[in-house]
Parts: structure tokens; C-alpha cells; sequence
């Protein structure tokens, strides 16, 4: 059974102890309060530094609160398990607890203490593994979800087959990276890295915010029964959860020094000193309030869990958000009015007086504020116009070439593999001669829709001319590309286009090599498009890639 930790009453000082004051009116008296256990997610550390503080410096005793923090690990039931078996009345769990409410589990996410997830692969830096792709093949570490989501949506969102992968349980000890035992560590990026530094061990992060994938994590969550019968309660726990929150970030040694001493033994003051700089990263207190939720965001969340199979739709996320009650200083709004009432005996006079220029200069801001948006909206259009093929909505070749020259700079930097696809529609000057110029845009404008729409969002597309086009795909090798496009083919040639027009293309692959340049690499995929049309269409031939 977890340990409940000690507790320690230390006066809060400044705003937090008014906001505090006025929480305790709203909870009543605190000698009756029942008491509130919360569970952790893991062992203690700083990742829940805001708890600890909020019952050290008295948050929780001076709203009224008796609170009990329970520590999880591996051994421990799912912070959720407990929450909804009455064994903890908050627990603090994943953005997975969103699937808990879609099944119909009466959960409330309370506050989002980070903003962006630290599940990581952690990969050795010798391992040739830079990106998703190169984990084909691999001995790869992953949760059961949803713990694991982020990594599982960053695989799907590339395109990447789990069964490409070994896929291994994963074990809680990055010592089995160093060690050869798996070739992909799932751990947090505010905690094993600092481990492998210590063991001067060079490794490499796949973050799946780089990806696109951006979940919250360590969300604060009750029960509805809860929030229901002890409303005021719950209130108060997470104004003084935040406020414990806020006290550790603004004072990052203490917090460290107390989390040391009393909580974590186990763990150096250089480990959590880490972890907190870390930590602070992903719940960025400067830049977004500490807690807050969008339910845009939670939506789609939701929506990628459905896609990966482990929630049913729809999603409905009525009352899963919890509305907090507006937390008002009104000394400092007492201060604001004053100050607002004496500025203006002193410069209502002044206002009067230039009241007339006042509007005039409003005007004139007006005026150039309309200018400079339709300047940017003119600089928009020009660089679409410029940028974008007008018949297919694709990349033009010099659009191309920008991004191209980019992903190669790129992959000769970090050794990456990319591959190009070079297609154009076979007897394409026939169908214009037979169908006219206006059947031959529409075939034009079809082939490149339907070509894009099976593309990922890391591959590029562009008309490099007439009927040509070419497919640039960064983080790809030739095996890969080579399968790709004799699925486009296939694709292709299966329905017809314009009315019944049977329209197929041929392909040519070719896979770029260290020191090559672009035009170097077009010219290779354009030989082998040479051959696909001299070897009779419809069909793909790939350049070998040369040994050594």
C-alpha cells in the first residue's frame, strides 16, 4: 500500500494567503473536514513538486482541507482504477482519462499541470535511429496505452505499420538501452536523460511534438460524486494545488531541497534540479495559465484515441471539463479602482481638451492599420500565386526547390534517408488530342488530387512540368519510396477519370546518396522514369542503390 507523507504548516504569504482566506469562508470550518486523499502517477518527484508545496506551505490547512498524497509506481493500480474504486478521491493520470469519459466512467479533469507531453523514445546516440521511419525493423519499448498514445499516433500519423516493429514491453530501466536489450527506450524526456548523462552515454530524442502530436499531461481529476456532494471542497483543492504549483516554480531550490528531504532520498539534488527545468518547459507558467484547458484541444485528443481503436465515438465531452470559479484578489481590484479614480480627476481636463485630436488619430490608425492587412493580404496571395501550380494547387518547381534544398542540407547534417518519385501520366499528349485540352486539365488536375490525398504530411508534391510531377519524401529510403509508388500506380490505374477515361502513369525512384545535389537526384528518378516508359508504362523502376 502507498505511504501517506508527512505534513508541515507554513503560513502562505502575499496574494495566495488572501485567495486562501477567502476559500476557507466558502469551505466552513476546517476542524470538521473529512479527509482527501490524492493519488500519484509515480514514485515521488518533482513532477508533482505543486502537491508536496501546497501541503507544506499550509495551502491545503488554510482551505480548509486535511489531504493525504499517495505515491504510485508499477506496482501501485492506474491513478484512475483508484479514483473510480472510491480508493482516492483526485488522482493525477494522462491525457488517457479522456477515454475513461467516453466509456462512460464519471471522471472530471480538473487542470492540466503540463501543457505538452515528456513521453519520448530515447534512442542510443550510435544507433543510426534519427526519426519514426528508422524504428522499422527495431526493438521498440512501449506501454500499454494509453500511456503510450502520443508514440502510437505519431506512428500512424507517419504512416508506419506497428507490425514493422518488435515491439517490447517496457521494462522501467533505461539501463537495457545501454546494455543493447532494446533499441528504443519510452520514457520522459524531464527524467531518464539526465540518468544517461550521468552514465556518459550519448542518445537521442524522438519527441513526438515534433511530429505534430501535442497532448496535455498530468491532469488533475476527480469524480463526479465528488465534485458533487463536496463542490466547495473541490474548489478549494485545486486553488490550493495551483497554488502550491506556482510556489514551486517561482522558488525551483527550495522545492528541490524540500522534495529531497522529505519525499524523494533516493533521488540527487542534481536529478531533480533537472527535472524541474524540464518540467518547467512543458507547463510554460509564463506563457499559459497554470491548469488551464482548452476544450478544442480535448476534443481533438479525443478524436485521435478514436482513431487508434481505443474509444468509440462519438465524442461527447459534456461535463468532463470542470468549470472553475473565477479566484478574485479584491484588494488588488480595490488598489486598480483607486488608482483609476484619481488618474482621472487629473486627466479628465487633458482628455477634454484633446478629445477632437484623439478621434482624429484613431481614424488615422484605422486607416493604416486597413492598409498594412491588405498589404498583407496582397504579399499572401502574391506568394500563393507565386508558389502554387494554378491548375493542380501543387507546389511549382521553384516552391520545390526551396523546400527540396532544405530537407537535403537537413539529411546530409544528420545522415537521414530521402528518397524522390518522379511520375508523369502516360499518353497524356493523346488524350489532349483525342479529348481536347479541356478533358487533358481536368486529368491533370485529378491525377494530382488523388496522387496528394494518399500522401503523408512530411512528403511534398510538385508540377515540375506539363504532365511531370514529382514527389519529394524526406526520412524515406528506397524500399519504402519504391513500395509507395507502385501503390500510387496500382491506384491509378484502378478507376478512371474524367467521365471513363482510363488513365495510368509511370514512375521512377531513386534514393538520395551522401554529397548529391538535387538536380543530380531528379536526374536519377528521371532515368528511371526513362525506363518505366521505355519498358512499356505503367509501372515503377527504381534506381539501385550503389554499395559502399
Amino acid at each position: 500500500m502507498p505511504t501517506p507523507l508527512y505534513r508541515r504548516s507554513t503560513k502562505p504569504r502575499g496574494p495566495a494567503a488572501f485567495a486562501l482566506v477567502l476559500l476557507l469562508l466558502l469551505c466552513g470550518q476546517a476542524s470538521a473536514a473529512e479527509k482527501l486523499r490524492l493519488q500519484l502517477r509515480w514514485l515521488h518527484q518533482f513532477q508533482f513538486a505543486g502537491y508536496y508545496l501546497a501541503l507544506e506551505k499550509g495551502y491545503y490547512r488554510q482551505a480548509g482541507l486535511d489531504v493525504e498524497i499517495l505515491q504510485g509506481g508499477p506496482r501501485v493500480p492506474r491513478p484512475i482504477d483508484s479514483l473510480l474504486a472510491g480508493q482516492a478521491d483526485f488522482a493525477i493520470a494522462n491525457s488517457g482519462v479522456v477515454i475513461a469519459r467516453m466509456q462512460g466512467k464519471p471522471v472530471v479533469a480538473l487542470a492540466a499541470i503540463m501543457q505538452t507531453s515528456p513521453i519520448v523514445w530515447i534512442v542510443r546516440a550510435d544507433s543510426g535511429i534519427y526519426s519514426p521511419h528508422d524504428l522499422a525493423g527495431k526493438r521498440v519499448m512501449l506501454m500499454p496505452p494509453p500511456e503510450s498514445t502520443e508514440l502510437l499516433i505519431t506512428l500512424a500519423r507517419e504512416g508506419i505499420d506497428l507490425n514493422r516493429l518488435q515491439i517490447q514491453q517496457t521494462s522501467f530501466n533505461p539501463q537495457d538501452l545501454i546494455d543493447g536489450k532494446t533499441d528504443a527506450y519510452d520514457g520522459y524526456s524531464t527524467n531518464e536523460p539526465f540518468w544517461l548523462k550521468q552514465q556518459n552515454v550519448d542518445y537521442r530524442l524522438i519527441n513526438p511534438r515534433e511530429y505534430g502530436v501535442n497532448y496535455y499531461n498530468d491532469v488533475l481529476t476527480t469524480r463526479e460524486a465528488v465534485l458533487q456532494e463536496r463542490p466547495q471542497e473541490v474548489e478549494a483543492f485545486v486553488q490550493a494545488s495551483l497554488a502550491g504549483w506556482q510556489y514551486a516554480l517561482d522558488h525551483i531550490e527550495e522545492s528541490v531541497q524540500l522534495i529531497h528531504q522529505r519525499y524523494a532520498p533516493n533521488k540527487s539534488l542534481e536529478h531533480l534540479r533537472f527535472e524541474a527545468e524540464e518540467l518547467k518547459k512543458l507547463i510554460m507558467p509564463e506563457l499559459v495559465q497554470l491548469g488551464h484547458m482548452n476544450p478544442g484541444r480535448w476534443e481533438t485528443i479525443a478524436r485521435n484515441y478514436v482513431e487508434l481503436g481505443l474509444a468509440k465515438g462519438p465524442v461527447e465531452l459534456d461535463n468532463f471539463l470542470y468549470k472553475r470559479k473565477a479566484n478574485t484578489d479584491h484588494s488588488l481590484l480595490y488598489q486598480v479602482l483607486a488608482g483609476a479614480f484619481l488618474t482621472l480627476l487629473v486627466v479628465a481636463g487633458i482628455a477634454l481638451r484633446f478629445a477632437h485630436l484623439t478621434q482624429r488619430l484613431r481614424q488615422e490608425i484605422e486607416r493604416r492599420r486597413q492598409a498594412e492587412q491588405e498589404l498583407r493580404n496582397s504579399n499572401h496571395l502574391l506568394e500563393e500565386l507565386a508558389n502554387t501550380d494554378r491548375l493542380t494547387g501543387q507546389w511549382t518547381r521553384r516552391k520545390f526547390e526551396e523546400v527540396a534544398q532544405q530537407e537535403i542540407n537537413r539529411a546530409e547534417r544528420y545522415g537521414l534517408a530521402l528518397s524522390l518519385i518522379f511520375f508523369d501520366i502516360d499518353h497524356f499528349k493523346l488524350i489532349n488530342d483525342q479529348h481536347g485540352h479541356e478533358v487533358g486539365d481536368q486529368v491533370l488536375s485529378g491525377v494530382a488530387q488523388r496522387i496528394k490525398a494518399q500522401l503523408r504530411q512530411s512528403d511534398s508534391m510538385c508540377r515540375w512540368g506539363g504532365e511531370e510531377f514529382i514527389i519529394f519524401m524526406p526520412h524515406t529510403d528506397l524500399e519504402h519510396a519504391c513500395a509507395i509508388a507502385e501503390k500510387l500506380r496500382a491506384m491509378l490505374a484502378a478507376e478512371p477519370l474524367a467521365g471513363q477515361l482510363a488513365v495510368t502513369a509511370s514512375f521512377g525512384v531513386a534514393q538520395w546518396r551522401q554529397g548529391q545535389t538535387l538536380g543530380e537526384l531528379v536526374d536519377s528518378a528521371d532515368q528511371m522514369l526513362y525506363r518505366a516508359k521505355h519498358c512499356g508504362r505503367n509501372r515503377v523502376e527504381c534506381l539501385p542503390v550503389a554499395n559502399g
